[in-house]
């Protein structure tokens, strides 16, 4: 028998995936003397009252991630006088979340430890947390730089009479960011209760700081928005591209690899030969799985139509039949694709992400 539980698992997966906009998960730490430990709260009204209730400062933190609309918001809370973050980040490496902020209060050095520790995590394993930290160049995909242009100790983000630095406002960006549908960008997304951020000389500042690798704001003469949906990446290479500095890209192939790797892992590995029948079948359902993402004529769809591939890796095949004493030399591709690998898979493919509208240049000519 073929693979029938793994193709319906990605089917369906696309289909979810594409219908719901794949509204992200926001994962927060905290130090509070009240309520240790993990929590998983669905909307505001879930927040801890009473004599459960949070600091003041932590609910109001809590409060702004939810403003974006965020599928939920998990909470891990370590004690107020914990010394570093590292209860928390034990917790969430075992956990699925798009987006993580520190406490309202994270200072630079646990900024600079958790834009190490979130490296680490996408880098070691199949989880792909973004990390959302104040003021922190963390040259990055999975960690989002958010620093105001010219903010300061006296001159920060207003929300009528309050002001608020980046480190109380990353809850607020995680929120938007995890709420946003993934065919559209946060670039020019408002933030409607921000009544005023710090002057800037010209535009020239704010095109500089997002060059850089920051998220920054912008007010546009009638709102505040985020300037453009970037992450903290400036070191380009021939795998951490330039298209992955935008948030959206980022977050549509984080979705796909995670999508691919916990369907593998829950309906394929150990449960079937390792044939290269089955291997057909598996990047079949794969291709069913990138084609069911593809844009539509109604315009729904993360990658370019027609653009998705899956084969068998007959580079890394042969590479690996070579390093068990197989001869190659004699075989041509066909018989490298049905050699039989032992326990591995060596597959490779290609997609198009498809991006937002962002830059228009319109030249209108007067009769």
């Amino acid at each position: 028998m073929g693979l029938p539980d793994i193709i319906i698992e990605f089917s369906k997966k696309a289909v979810t995936a594409i219908q719901n906009g794949s509204t992200g998960i926001v994962g927060i730490m905290l130090k509070d003397a009240k309520n240790k430990g993990a929590m998983v709260l669905r909307s505001v009204d879930e927040i801890p009252t009473g004599d459960s209730a949070f600091s003041a400062e932590n609910t109001a933190y809590i409060e702004r991630a939810f403003i974006g609309s965020p599928s939920k918001v998990i909470i891990y809370t370590m004690d107020t006088t914990a010394e570093s973050y590292d209860e928390a980040t034990k917790y969430f490496a075992t956990q699925k979340v798009n987006y993580i902020v520190g406490a309202p209060d994270l200072t630079t050095e646990e900024a600079t430890k958790l834009a190490t520790w979130v490296k680490g995590i996408r880098k070691n394993s199949v989880r792909r947390p973004v990390a959302v930290l104040p003021k922190t160049a963390g040259d990055s995909r999975g960690v989002i730089n958010f620093e105001v242009v010219n903010s300061s100790a006296t001159d920060k983000i207003e929300v009528g009479e309050k002001q608020y630095t980046e480190a109380e406002y990353c809850s607020r960006i995680a929120g938007l960011l995890a709420g946003l549908d993934l065919r559209v960008s946060a670039t020019y997304k408002p933030l409607t209760e921000v009544t005023a951020i710090p002057l800037v000389d010209s535009d020239e500042e704010v095109d500089t700081a997002i060059d850089a690798g920051k998220l920054t704001l912008y007010n546009d003469g009638e709102r505040v928005v985020i300037a453009r949906g970037v992450n903290s990446l400036t070191t380009v290479t021939e795998v951490e591209t330039a298209d992955l500095q935008k948030i959206k890209i980022n977050a549509i192939q984080d979705q796909i690899e995670g999508d691919i790797y916990s369907t593998i892992n829950k309906s394929y590995i150990g449960n079937y030969s390792n044939s290269y029948d089955n291997k057909c079948l598996l990047i079949t359902a794969i291709k069913g799985y990138l084609r069911g993402l593809e844009a539509t004529e109604g315009g729904k769809g993360w990658l370019k139509a027609d653009s998705s591939t899956m084969e068998i890796n007959v580079a890394k095949q042969k590479q690996y039949l070579e390093s068990i004493g197989v001869d190659t030399s004699e075989m041509d591709e066909q018989a490298i694709k049905e050699a039989n690998t032992g326990s591995h898979v060596f597959l490779k493919g290609t997609i198009s992400i498809l991006d937002a509208i962002e830059d228009v240049d319109i030249f209108i000519n007067k009769d």
